[in-house]
């Protein structure tokens, strides 16, 4: 399997990623709260990055729900204590934009080009 592709829609595997990482997010976050939502800026960094591999490559990375979570977890490993400095309408409000800039950057990237 290539971790990239052209395909803008994604496969059954990369649905049941998906499903796994909405779960295991929703989970801890139910139990964590606002100290794993504050880790949201790391969610933003995995938008980053798969806009890097969409904008250079013309490709979007498989798995993208995986790479969000990896970011986030990688935050919680290392800096357990980040400043919770923001309420958790402005992280809500932070990643929905992140998510959407992000979606609408692939569907314009990923488009055909007649439709460009």
């Amino acid at each position: 399997m290539t971790w990239t592709t052209t395909e803008p829609l994604v496969d059954g595997r990369e649905v049941a990623t998906t499903i796994a990482v909405t779960a295991c997010s929703t989970v801890v976050y139910l139990r964590e709260g606002h100290p794993y939502l504050a880790r949201g800026w790391s969610e933003l960094l995995g938008f980053a990055a798969l806009s890097t591999v969409l904008l250079s490559q013309r490709k979007r990375a498989r798995h993208e729900a995986l790479v969000c979570l990896a970011g986030i977890a990688a935050v919680c490993v290392v800096a357990p204590t980040w400043p919770l400095a923001e309420s958790p309408r402005f992280w809500w409000s932070a990643m929905a934009a992140g998510l959407a800039s992000y979606l609408a950057l692939r569907r314009q990237v990923l488009a055909p080009s007649s439709a460009r």
